[in-house]
């Protein structure tokens, strides 16, 4: 993880100081997602004007965490200058479900509206193509919004890939 945290610092101010980003959104899942979340928060010290928006996939998300984990998660949703529970948006609502109870297609949807509302991604990603980040990158793939991929691979230390997704 100190690994990841200090790639994650170098992307996302390079995302900052070359092109310009000021709005970042996290997931919030245990993990990359967290960590990114944090990162972005610590560089609000040296960066005023950045936004640090946490989007959940349902309003329970940390309902099977433990307390340690749901503490940490309600802090950072506390510390996040938005929240946006995905599932309670109309274009990604999830038909038949329940609001506040977990379900895949809410992750799914969760990531489609980051890619949506984002210009560039960062991801750790592993190349496994059964994962919330490979469909969420095949997502971004196929809605050509000309998305910049920022990839590290996490079993080569991190290294990091840019395309453009177009």
């Amino acid at each position: 993880m100190v690994r990841m945290r200090q790639k994650l610092f170098e992307v996302i101010e390079t995302l900052i100081n070359q092109e310009g980003k000021t709005r970042f959104i996290s997931g919030g899942a245990l993990g990359t997602d967290q960590e990114a979340f944090w990162v972005v928060e610590a560089l609000k010290k040296e960066y005023p004007n950045i936004v640090n928006i946490v989007a959940t996939p349902f309003k329970n998300q940390d309902s099977v965490w433990s307390d340690t984990l749901k503490y940490r998660y309600q802090h950072m949703l506390e510390k996040a200058d938005e929240v946006v529970n995905v599932e309670e948006l109309d274009e990604y609502k999830v038909k038949g479900q329940t609001l506040g109870e977990f379900s895949k297609e809410k992750m799914k949807k969760r990531n489609e509206y980051m890619v949506d509302h984002s210009e560039a991604i960062v991801a750790v990603f592993d190349g496994s193509h059964k994962s919330g980040t490979a469909n969420c990158i095949a997502y971004a793939r196929n809605r050509y919004l000309g998305h910049q991929l920022w990839r590290l691979y996490p079993q080569v230390d991190f290294d990091l890939d840019i395309t453009y997704l177009a």
